[in-house]
């Protein structure tokens, strides 16, 4: 019987409160990341409380990306990048797996956008990934069970003080595609803990 070793991330901090790790899409990256992230928490100062919500926004938003990779079949490095400026915490998840949207922003684009094919398909993949919901997803490269799928990005809007999800593709980044090909999201989560008192 072989044990599993955890591979090591590490993140990098180019200046002062500004932190980026690249992270395959694999479960084993939300540990690290998590560690990596109440680290540098902790070292700007933030209470347990506020940690405990941010990591399990960040938790969420990774895990979000993971799933959003391997319903799509891609195996593109997940950038979580962020920033800590005294009570305020930025987070941003940029992802390859076409994008997560929640449910009634769906139905919205959906209606707004039926008239143009290019956005009517990324839309159908949009609803078609949220129900596929993998029950496995990789963990140090095996596939695992994962359960709690499908609440992300609420759970992520009811921790944190802002959620914004913007789509990338083609040299575009825009909150609604404008006729660009999709190839991932941004999600944005900022926290500011002198509100949280």
């Amino acid at each position: 019987m072989s044990e599993i070793q955890e591979k090591e991330h590490f993140v990098m901090s180019p200046s002062p409160g500004s932190y980026a790790m690249f992270l395959p899409p694999d479960m084993a990256s939300v540990k690290s990341f998590r560690r990596e992230l109440r680290k540098s928490l902790t070292e700007n100062h933030f209470s347990l409380e506020n940690i405990m919500q941010i990591e399990l926004a960040a938790d969420e938003a990774l895990t979000n990306s993971v799933a959003a990779n391997v319903c799509n079949c891609s195996d593109e490095t997940i950038i979580c990048r962020w920033r800590i400026n005294g009570s305020k915490f930025t987070l941003y998840v940029l992802d390859y797996g076409s994008g997560l949207k929640a449910e009634e922003e769906e139905e919205e684009a959906e209606k707004a956008f039926s008239s143009n094919p290019c956005l009517a398909t990324f839309i159908g993949n949009v609803i078609n990934h949220q129900t596929k919901k993998p029950a496995l997803l990789p963990y140090n490269g095996q596939n695992q069970k994962h359960k709690n799928m499908g609440k992300g990005l609420k759970i992520i809007n009811a921790m944190m003080d802002s959620v914004k999800v913007m789509f990338h593709g083609e040299g575009e980044v825009e909150e609604v595609p404008q006729g660009f090909k999709v190839m991932g999201s941004i999600l944005t989560l900022e926290y500011d803990s002198a509100k949280h008192l």
